[in-house]
């Protein structure tokens, strides 16, 4: 009879970490802002996903599911889930339902939880509602509470919370539980209101509403809202006279809405606004301006704002870039903007543009630092911005796919619905990829062996062809030395630099997951393939302060170590396996942090960034998990302990020790077989020799031995 067999422990494995000898192949990347239709109409193979396809809401599930809102057939409302390829090249339809059988326009679909999805839109008689949807990572929709219940056994009625209209809906997430809609609601009239949704979507209550704090310029003139912090939002919209606006809200913990002091940023022409958060204080909006003489609009121009808006909910204006300008009436358009944020600084905007009648689809790029500075990378007043749609492109709705991959819903010519994507070049050392020529510039990497240690214990690396995992009890540290090499190497100081690039930053991010309510987006950027965000991360920087972020306080970091090494010669063996030797300089940094909360097994990606922005991702070979042993030891011994591991080496040495322990003419003592196992002790009772002939014999794991051994020595 087998024990336990299927109880996977890796704890013998704790330190079986690879060699790491990284030095990718050259390959091409793209300029940063560049960018490249991949399934588009200009290329004859956008993806279209209905005959139909209007007020278009498309947000992301995970790493490559995505569902979209939209009104279809009859104007009718409905969700769709599509799988989509990190590169864009691939879209498949995986289910599509109708939840709203009469009116499903001015859609604005945002995600609750993990799999829960929260919809307002305009729907019977145009009044507005909240439905509420599960997405399984498959693309799966269950409804929950939608206008079509009756069609669905798992669905109840959704909420109707404006009975006069519900147009031009804008939804975020406040925090916890706590929702904010902008909507219109009386024709021109602008409301704001508060809602809390639970986790499961089945649960929506009305908080607070402000429902005529303004009025819109012209009907059905797009608005939108943002969240600034935990208990702030702000809303972009068309106020009286065509003027540009940006209204702050603070929002209490019960819901209850307070109007701040407003903006007119624009006093006379700003309409069709987007807004996205740059960090913590800072937010930008697209939108389009107008010169108006005489009454008549004379040209219009599409432009990029940013804004501060302090603790006290002051806006400040921080720079501005007209990045589309206009001769005429009928030049510079700029409608519909749907702005997103690809990666740390660079920024994509979907925008109908010339000629005006038809609203032509572009795409324009941008960086934004956290100051708020805009740079214009990919534009039409540049001249290098990208006509993806010749025909027509409205009712937009843009969304990250990966950190250089975005995806476009809209409707397109005969009212048929579309999915286009789209490749940005990009610089972000939170992303996979190199500098603007690598063969220039190649790009940093990690070089030699990684060295681990977990507490007093010596650091040490062997050769392991699996993933590892390191588990750690709360209050351990763990202390990772890694390499980092470039071209010029780590000048010692600036005026040392050559030209070439020199390794200027290196970054360990872990303890990945789905993004947690209420952690700032401005962090929330360091992502795995999983598309999971990084709450635990150390930036080291050369020439500016680190930066340690930490969201859930499971760590206290160590200042990192750096050292440095003008030269040192490697070996390269090329794709033709012919081996050439380089010198080139090196950097080891050492990372050393004490674990003071439980953190679930979590994989560790280092960043590298050179002085040319060169850069790239490694993922470490091991994983680390940090908290309580699991059920096993009360499984064993009927009890719980305080337990603290003490790493083994090598698993192929550690059998070899329990073959000849066990080997009763081999003469090893109990002594030696324990510290055999990197363990200190000198008697083990006679049991525990059965349960070393049962690892011979394959009935239980190695890891079970060693937790038995281990236990019964801590706790003599």
């Amino acid at each position: 009879m087998k024990i336990r067999k299927n109880h996977i422990h890796l704890f013998i494995l704790l330190f079986a970490v690879s060699s790491l000898l990284v030095h990718s192949p050259p390959e091409a990347f793209a300029a940063n802002g560049d960018i490249t239709a991949v399934r588009a109409q200009s290329l004859g193979n956008n993806f279209q996903y209905d005959d139909r396809g209007r007020y278009n809401s498309l947000v992301q599930v995970d790493s490559d599911t995505y569902a979209l809102a939209y009104a279809g057939t009859d104007s009718d409302g409905f969700i769709s889930t599509f799988t989509i390829s990190a590169d864009g090249s691939t879209i498949t339809e995986v289910e599509s339902i109708e939840h709203d059988t009469v009116l499903g326009q001015h859609n604005s679909l945002i995600k609750v939880d993990s799999d829960t999805f929260a919809l307002a839109y305009r729907g019977t008689d145009s009044a507005g509602f909240i439905s509420t949807f599960t997405i399984d990572s498959d693309g799966d929709i269950t409804p929950k509470r939608i206008q079509n219940h009756s069609a669905f056994a798992s669905a109840s009625a959704n909420l109707e919370h404006d009975t006069n209209e519900g147009s031009i809906n804008s939804l975020v997430h406040v925090n916890d539980d706590t929702y904010a809609l902008a909507y219109e609601r009386n024709g021109r009239q602008l409301a704001i209101a508060t809602f809390t949704i639970s986790s499961n979507g089945a649960t929506i209550t009305e908080l607070d509403s402000k429902p005529n704090h303004a009025t819109n310029c012209n009907d059905e003139r797009i608005q939108s809202l943002v969240k600034v912090d935990s208990d702030t939002v702000a809303l972009a919209y068309c106020g009286s006279g065509g003027a540009g606006t940006l209204k702050p809200f603070s929002i209490a913990e019960n819901g209850d809405i307070t109007a701040k002091t407003i903006n007119n940023f624009a006093p006379s022409d700003g309409t069709d606004h987007s807004l996205v958060q740059v960090d913590s204080d800072t937010i930008a909006l697209a939108y389009q301006g107008y010169v108006v003489v005489l009454g008549a609009i004379t040209e219009r121009n599409g432009v990029i704002k940013t804004f501060t808006i302090n603790s006290e909910d002051a806006i400040s204006e921080v720079d501005s870039l007209e990045h589309s300008s206009g001769t005429s009436a009928t030049t510079g358009w700029n409608e519909q903007n749907s702005l997103v944020k690809v990666d740390s600084d660079t920024y994509a905007l979907a925008y109908g543009g010339e000629p005006w009648n038809e609203s032509d689809g572009f795409i324009s790029t941008f960086t934004i630092d956290s100051d708020g500075n805009i740079t214009g990378l990919s534009t039409k007043n540049q001249g290098n911005n990208l006509e993806y749609d010749t025909n027509t492109s409205k009712m937009k709705s843009l969304v990250k796919v990966d950190s250089n991959t975005v995806a476009l819903a809209y409707q397109g010519a005969d009212l048929a619905g579309f999915i286009s994507t789209f490749t940005i070049g990009s610089d972000d050392i939170a992303t996979s990829g190199g500098s603007s020529d690598d063969l220039i510039n190649p790009k940093p990497y990690l070089t030699d062996e990684i060295l681990v240690s977990v507490g007093p214990n010596k650091p040490i690396v062997t050769q392991s062809d699996g993933m590892s995992n390191i588990q750690i009890q709360k209050g351990d540290n763990i202390t990772i030395t890694l390499n980092a090499a470039d071209d010029a190497g780590p000048a010692l100081d600036t005026n040392t630099f050559s030209g070439q690039s020199e390794v200027e930053s290196v970054s360990l991010y872990t303890n990945f997951g789905p993004r947690p309510n209420g952690m700032n987006l401005y962090y929330a950027n360091h992502l795995n393939d999983q598309r999971d965000t990084s709450k635990t991360f150390y930036e080291w920087y050369k020439y500016k302060d680190d930066v340690i972020y930490d969201f859930e306080n499971t760590v206290s970091w160590a200042e990192a170590v750096v050292t440095t090494e003008d030269k040192f010669t490697i070996s390269i063996t090329d794709t033709d396996t012919e081996t050439t030797s380089s010198t080139e300089g090196k950097l080891t940094i050492t990372f050393s942090a004490t674990w003071d909360e439980v953190m679930p097994k979590s994989e560790i990606i280092v960043k590298a960034v050179d002085s040319k922005m060169g850069y790239s991702t490694t993922t470490l070979p091991f994983t680390l998990q940090v908290g309580e042993y699991d059920q096993s030891y009360e499984d064993l011994f009927g009890t719980s302990t305080d337990y603290r591991f003490v790493p083994l080496v090598s698993d192929i040495k550690v059998r070899e020790s329990i073959e000849q322990w066990v080997d009763p003419f081999s003469g090893m003592t109990d002594e030696r077989f324990v510290s055999s196992l990197g363990l200190h002790g000198d008697e083990l009772p006679g049991y525990v020799k059965h349960l070393a002939q049962w690892v011979v014999e394959d009935k239980i794991d190695l890891a079970d031995l060693i937790i038995a051994v281990e236990y019964i020595i801590n706790v003599r």
